[in-house]
């Protein structure tokens, strides 16, 4: 899909998901109308930054071939996938904003925004033909698909010139999961040849805008995962493509890509599902996602706050 149209259907689907799905905390003090719309404009303008659309796409994903080992879980038929993608069918986004620190004018000078989105559909694997291994198979197999995504935005309540304006200051990563997930993604380490190297336990810790994680534009990047089970499938997932990790056998999972000769903001997601998410027809669809914002950085300097 054209990233001009996927950034544009992401801000009308956020500006609508605001206008219908919007709610106060309700130990929150009340603000000013013209804040709350303030908020729910700048949410609209930053959608590159705040709703990355990764949970929600039905891209279909190439398997990989490895058969199931014997005996690792219970089957009445082991699955050999030739691919697999999402059927998101149903979606409900809810946002709630939070205002604290008020000044003499009544006028809060922060705003906490946290989105949530339920999503339903279906889990659809492909097998391979059984008498061609590449080639895909004319049957296909439906799993149900539940799943929640959490993500928070800290907005801040700033003067530019002679005026104020909300601004997004701090974000989080966002955590996807579905009711119940046995599988774990405990850490993820990230590295690159610019010199990024940090490890990540929690995809809901604030990074402020300008910490963000940053690659120079062309940069080697490596990620692993480390998991709670040695034979999960794990993706990485960016806008314009999705790859499984390689197994290096000890709960831990390595890629590697070369990011674009070009600066801005991009996200990617880690999606670890059990190995019988894809390789057993029975077992459910159980899956665990981290999503992150970065930089791309080109010849823009880094931000306090967004939009400009």
């Amino acid at each position: 899909m054209d990233r001009r149209l996927l950034v544009a259907g992401a801000a009308l689907a956020l500006a609508a998901a605001i206008a219908t799905g919007c709610s106060k905390s309700p130990t929150a003090p009340a603000a000013p109308a013209t804040d709350n719309s303030e908020v729910n404009t700048t949410l609209v303008q930053a959608a590159t930054l705040v709703d990355d659309g990764l949970a929600e796409d039905n891209s279909q994903v190439a398997a990989s071939a490895l058969e199931a080992p014997a005996g690792s879980f219970g089957v009445q038929a082991a699955i050999k996938p030739f691919a697999w993608w999402q059927n998101i069918t149903a979606e409900t986004r809810t946002w709630t904003l939070a205002f604290s620190d008020s000044d003499s004018t009544g006028h809060p000078n922060t705003c906490l925004a946290t989105l949530v989105k339920h999503m339903t559909g279906e889990l659809v694997v492909i097998p391979q033909s059984p008498t061609d291994s590449t080639q895909a198979d004319t049957s296909r197999i439906f799993k149900p698909l539940d799943k929640t995504l959490t993500r928070k935005i800290m907005l801040k309540r700033i003067v530019i010139g002679k005026d104020h304006y909300w601004r997004v200051t701090e974000v989080t990563g966002a955590f996807v999961t579905t009711p119940s997930a046995t599988v774990d993604i405990e850490s993820l380490r990230v590295q690159s040849t610019s010199g990024v190297d940090t490890t990540i336990t929690d995809p809901l810790q604030w990074e402020s805008l300008r910490h963000v994680l940053a690659f120079t534009t062309n940069d080697s990047v490596t990620v692993t995962v480390t998991t709670s089970h040695l034979n999960d499938a794990v993706y990485i997932h960016r806008w314009d493509w999705r790859h499984r990790l390689r197994t290096n056998g000890d709960g831990t999972y390595t890629f590697g890509w070369v990011t674009s000769a070009w600066g801005g903001w991009r996200w990617f997601g880690i999606q670890a599902m059990t190995h019988g998410s894809i390789y057993d027809d029975t077992a459910p669809f159980d899956s665990q996602a981290w999503h992150f914002v970065f930089r791309v950085v080109g010849q823009q300097p880094a931000v306090d706050y967004y939009p400009q």
